[in-house]
């Protein structure tokens, strides 16, 4: 998988070292927690079917206008690995999108399942009867993993749009720098540096 395309995301986004450090996956597990009364019972996932498109619209344009900043010369500054092996600054902020909508069709996913199979039984079915605490439980538990999957979907937006400010400020200090010198041979001072905030 490390040469795949998944591997060059996931080895982009900086493994699991990265997803376990961040704050948006953990301020998730907070927010889960605290919204606990709204998924616990059912129809939680009108809210992520009627959010998440609209999300999904907006990560297509971010990643769009991502494509569309710098020029030939500021996109070969920023792109390249690094003589240690790490993912550039340009594969960083590609990875950041991905993982972002990867995460939103993951959520409208887990929500049509919880949908569709969101049934009612009888009180003395025999699956109440027999298995009716196990029931409450492991639908607690799908509903808790999903939910949190859409909070933490939310939550990289915000990733994803501080990775577009990241890349503009590059994109400023490299022509700032251009101006200043009037030269685009020398990487800028502080350009590109890969500060996390995944």
């Amino acid at each position: 998988m490390s040469d795949g395309i998944l591997g060059r995301y996931w080895r982009g986004y900086g493994g699991a070292k990265a997803l376990i450090t961040s704050p948006y996956l953990w301020a998730s597990v907070g927010i889960s927690g605290l919204l606990f009364p709204h998924w616990s019972s059912p129809n939680w996932w009108n809210d992520v079917l009627s959010i998440m498109p609209n999300l999904l619209g907006f990560s297509l344009g971010g990643y769009a206008m991502w494509i569309a900043i710098g020029d030939d010369n500021f996109r070969k500054l920023i792109s390249g690995e690094d003589e240690d092996g790490e993912p550039s600054p340009y594969m960083e902020v590609n990875a950041a999108f991905v993982h972002f909508i990867i995460l939103q069709i993951l959520s409208m996913i887990l929500a049509l399942i919880a949908k569709s199979y969101y049934f009612t039984l009888s009180p003395n079915h025999y699956l109440i009867e027999n298995f009716g605490d196990y029931l409450v439980v492991a639908s607690l538990v799908g509903y808790g993993i999903s939910y949190f999957i859409f909070i933490y979907a939310l939550l990289s937006a915000v990733a994803a749009t501080l990775a577009l400010l990241r890349v503009s400020s590059w994109y400023d200090m490299h022509q700032t720098r251009q101006k200043s010198k009037g030269s685009n041979s020398t990487k800028p001072k502080n350009c590109c540096s890969k500060d996390k905030d995944k």
